[in-house]
Parts: structure tokens; sequence; C-alpha cells
């Protein structure tokens, strides 16, 4: 059976009339596919279709990891994001302020790539959405776009993309290979995830420094909060990425969050 991402490439592949445009667009995905398909680690994942954005062109993009049955913009769904400012970052891990943001479900429901513009007007807003809006713009988050992303079982997720210029000045090829690349990582994400059989025990120290990690804390925040010295953060943290077999925030985490040892 053709995964979706495949179908998308076929697809896409019929409605050219280029055969040259075809079996060049056929043979970038099937390299980054064939890539994709070896990487082992939650976070080679996620920094390998980061690598692949950015070679095409994006200045940012996040990818909102969901817990099944959890909305996308919800404060248990794990956000990363590259390229955008400190500043936004720290503004979205606010619960309310990201509550506020309709753009990751109106995307889900409709289903297909959705322009921030359209996403904007495609429902009727609330007045937290509207100065939501207005925080985006005040930051240049003008021109970008929405992904849903599907997996196996109901796992889905949602990615969001900016290329810094209006969609119709991008590359239709440039936009097939990010949506068809996304898509691609993260059904691996959840291939990864099912194979994650052993469940490791976290202390109650542990799982309180787990759960500062998965919410973005930094090492100085997280020592501050629990009211220990920095190093001790340190040890703790390298503690739990052995126990999880995990080489970072990203990978702890997602791991964390699947197997049930922390909730955000």
């Amino acid at each position: 059976m053709l995964t979706s991402f495949e179908i998308d490439i076929t697809l896409r592949m019929k409605q050219s009339p280029d055969r040259g445009t075809c079996d060049s667009f056929r043979n970038v995905m099937q390299k980054y596919f064939g890539q994709i398909e070896r990487l082992d680690d939650l976070a080679e994942v996620y920094d390998y279709i980061c690598g692949v954005c950015r070679e095409q062109g994006a200045i940012r993009m996040s990818y909102h990891f969901t817990p099944i049955f959890a909305a996308q913009n919800s404060i248990r769904a794990t956000v990363y994001a590259e390229g955008y400012s400190e500043e936004w970052q720290q503004l979205y891990e606010d619960a309310d302020f990201r509550l506020a943001d309709p753009i990751p479900a109106r995307t889900m429901r409709y289903g297909a790539m959705l322009r921030w513009v359209d996403a904007m007007t495609l429902e009727a807003n609330t007045s937290e959405n509207e100065v939501y809006f207005e925080s985006m713009r005040q930051h240049g988050l003008v021109h970008g776009f929405g992904l849903p992303l599907y997996g196996p079982r109901g796992r889905n997720s949602f990615a969001s993309l900016d290329f810094g210029v209006p969609l119709d000045q991008i590359d239709e090829g440039r936009l097939g290979t990010v949506r068809s690349a996304a898509q691609a990582a993260h059904q691996r994400v959840c291939v990864l995830l099912d194979n994650t059989r052993e469940k490791p025990e976290l202390s109650s120290r542990e799982r309180e420094v787990m759960g500062w990690i998965a919410r973005g804390k930094s090492t100085s925040s997280i020592a501050t909060i629990l009211e220990l010295s920095p190093e001790t953060v340190k040890t703790y943290a390298k503690r739990i990425y052995e126990k999880l077999n995990a080489s970072d925030r990203v990978g702890a985490t997602v791991k964390a969050l699947k197997l049930g040892l922390i909730r955000v």
C-alpha cells in the first residue's frame, strides 16, 4: 500500500508534463526518503528534516508533536521550532497564548496545506485569536503556511513553514519537496516510537527535571525552579538521556511522552 506522501508524489508526477522535471523530483525525494528511513534516533530525524527545509529555502519551521487525542495547540503538544525569535518561542510556551492560536486546528480540519493568512479568515475569530494574529504580524510571521501530518492510529501532527516570501513566489518543486519530506519524517517518528518497547524507570526528581525539559526550560531555569545547582541539573539530564537512550532534549522529550513518563 502506498503511503500518503508516496501518493502525493505520484500525483505530482502525473500532473507534470515535463518528464525531466518528474525524474528530477523523483530522484530528489528518493534520496531524502532513503536517508529518513535509515535514521534510528528521533533527534536525528528532526535535525535532518530541518536541514532539508533549510536546503529548500525555508527560513523557519516548527513541528508540533501531538499526543493522541490532544489538540495541536495544546500545552501537551511538544513544539520544536527553528528560525523563530527567542521572544516568540517564549511567548508560545505560555499555555493561554498557545491556546489562542487557531491555525494548527484549522489546518488539520482543512486537511491540506493552508497559508497562515487564509487560516486567519477561514473561520470566525475570537478576540483572543485577533490578539494572537496581531502578535504574529508584529513578529514578522506573515508568509508561512501549515501542513497537516498524518500517522498511524490517529497519531497526527502539525508542521509550519515559512520561506519569508508569499507562497506564489516559491518554486512548486521546493514546496513539493518540503511537504513530502515532512510527511515522511513524521511517519518515521511514528515508526521509531512504536519500536520503543521497554519502559525505563525515572526517579521522582528525574521526572521533575524531565517535565521542565519538555516545557523548554533551560538548565539554569530548571535549577532555579527546583532549587538545585545547574551542575546537578546537568547530571540529572545526562542520567535521563542514558535511561531513555536519547542524545538530546528532543529525543528525550518525545520518548518520555510516548512512554507516559511525564505529562505536560
